[in-house]
């Protein structure tokens, strides 16, 4: 789940959710409200976030494929960078396919575990 990995990343950054939230320039709770409610964000928030840590992996964070970070093992001071990355409309729905394609494998493996197909 979004939220989760999202969460996930925070702390691997060691810091608080409300730090995290004024490091990307986002006001308080614009994140703190989608992970406590398992919920996403919108692209100008992921925006953000790959503009302050474009060593994040954007498909871990999306859709839950892959390691978090690019390049291997980073530690979290050359996570920030004056780099900026864009997502185009396109990319964000293609990689949002992904997380819903990557939800469909999970829920057919779980209901094939269970035994209901």
């Amino acid at each position: 789940m979004f939220s989760n990995r999202l969460k996930a990343f925070i702390d691997h950054l060691g810091t608080s959710i409300t730090a995290f939230e004024a490091k990307i320039g986002v006001s308080k709770g614009a994140l703190a409200k989608p992970i406590k409610n398992g919920k996403t964000v919108g692209v100008e928030v992921l925006e953000k976030i790959f503009n302050e840590y474009p060593k994040v992996n954007l498909e871990w964070l999306v859709a839950g494929a892959g390691a978090m970070l690019k390049e291997g093992n980073v530690n979290s001071e050359s996570l920030t960078s004056e780099e900026t990355v864009t997502l185009s409309k396109n990319e964000y729905i293609d990689l949002q396919r992904k997380a819903l394609q990557n939800q469909d494998d999970r829920i057919a493996a779980l209901e094939r575990e269970l035994g209901r197909k």
